[in-house]
């Protein structure tokens, strides 16, 4: 009868440590693939606008032909936006400008006399929305007529922009939303998720274990 026991407890010690090492593993498997983004390093930073032509605060007396601005990186071409306003703040034109590598560039219209500025927004390499300012001045500027002639045409070249503009803030909340919860939402989820699969296998183990200890032929000498 002794022998019987000892081969009984023996044959349960043996299931038991079976059972420990499969949960355990279950547990490495379902818990490495939240715990291997807490040990990467941090993402690298957003790209930046390195230089832009006209240069912040430069000074013309006629406008330049085109604006281009380089970024530190190449940017996607998701949908980027120029906006250029007056002094007074109102609006010359938005529209999309050429993407190319790290470099947008778009043309400008012939302009009066005036200080302006000029907002943009690109979408980062690393797929997050990136935006920023550039003033310039002009001094001499183009003609009234010219001015009124190139004014003539800005309700059609606004308008369609206008519609559009709406398009990268739309893209742009898209892409923060789906970045979002790896960037700052992801961890914390991963932990939560990965303590309450923790929990639910300590809990399966207990109970494997209380039951094992009751079956038959565990008992005492």
């Amino acid at each position: 009868m002794r022998t019987d026991t000892t081969a009984a407890r023996g044959t349960t010690g043996t299931a038991v440590r079976i059972m420990l090492a499969s949960l355990v593993g279950l547990l490495a498997a379902v818990l490495m693939p939240m715990a291997v983004p807490a040990l990467l390093p941090a993402a690298s930073a957003h790209d930046t606008l390195i230089s832009s032509s006209p240069a912040a605060g430069e000074s013309f007396e006629q406008a330049p032909q085109m604006l281009e601005l380089t970024y530190s990186d190449e940017v996607l071409n998701l949908s980027p936006v120029v906006r250029l306003t007056t002094s007074a703040g109102e609006e010359i034109f938005t529209e999309t400008p050429t993407v190319s590598g790290s470099t947008a560039t778009i043309d400008l219209p012939p302009l009066p006399a005036d200080d302006y500025q000029v907002l943009w927004r690109v979408v980062s390499s690393d797929g997050h929305p990136i935006e920023g300012t550039v003033d310039f001045t002009v001094t001499v500027g183009a003609e009234p007529t010219a001015a009124a002639d190139s004014g003539a045409v800005e309700p059609t070249e606004s308008e369609e922009p206008t519609a559009g503009t709406d398009e990268p803030s739309t893209e742009a909340t898209a892409v923060e939303q789906a970045e979002a919860p790896q960037s700052e939402g992801g961890l914390p989820l991963g932990m939560i998720v990965g303590g309450l699969a923790l929990l639910l296998l300590l809990a399966v183990i207990g109970a494997i274990i209380v039951r094992l200890r009751r079956s038959p032929g565990h008992g005492t000498d």
